[in-house]
């Protein structure tokens, strides 16, 4: 199975950027894992909220791999725990699914054609977190899930 990780803008923080990277570099070890940095509108002109969460969305869509599952994040969607989320993505491995894209949405939001789209709406917590700092927090549990999956020591319980 392939991952791939959509989101908005680039990362600014360096230390959470060399995070991301350490992660990826863990999670490759296991599966095929990338991610994809899409343009952030919000600075490029004056749009209204709408019109940015379409463009965003629309980008994002015309990049999402034909044959996988998507997977979007979002506030209001389910939680799980470590242990629960490393039992669904493996009944995603074990279903066939050829990718996983999970899904990141900037500022505004996601599109609601893509929370539309997604096979799952997934929530990292009720608490609120950064754009930056969900994108490590997602790799993190990813591979947190992979770690379980294969008996390694590195999680120690919910």
């Amino acid at each position: 199975m392939k991952i791939k990780m959509f989101w908005v803008g680039k990362t600014k923080s360096p230390a959470l950027r060399t995070l991301q990277e350490d992660y990826l570099k863990r999670i490759r070890r296991w599966v095929s894992c990338e991610t994809v940095e899409i343009r952030d509108l919000a600075g490029s002109r004056a749009l209204s909220p709408a019109e940015l969460v379409a463009g965003e969305g629309a980008a994002i869509t015309r990049r999402l791999p034909a044959d996988g599952r998507v997977v979007a994040l979002d506030e209001s969607g389910e939680q799980f725990s470590s242990t629960g989320f490393a039992q669904w993505l493996e009944s995603e491995q074990n279903s066939g699914t050829r990718s996983l894209s999970f899904l990141i949405g900037g500022p505004a939001g996601l599109s609601p054609d893509l929370a539309w789209r997604a096979d799952r709406v997934l929530s990292l917590g009720r608490m609120t977190w950064t754009h930056d700092m969900s994108r490590v927090l997602l790799l993190e549990q990813v591979y947190r899930a992979l770690c379980i999956l294969r008996h390694v020591p590195y999680h120690r319980g919910d």
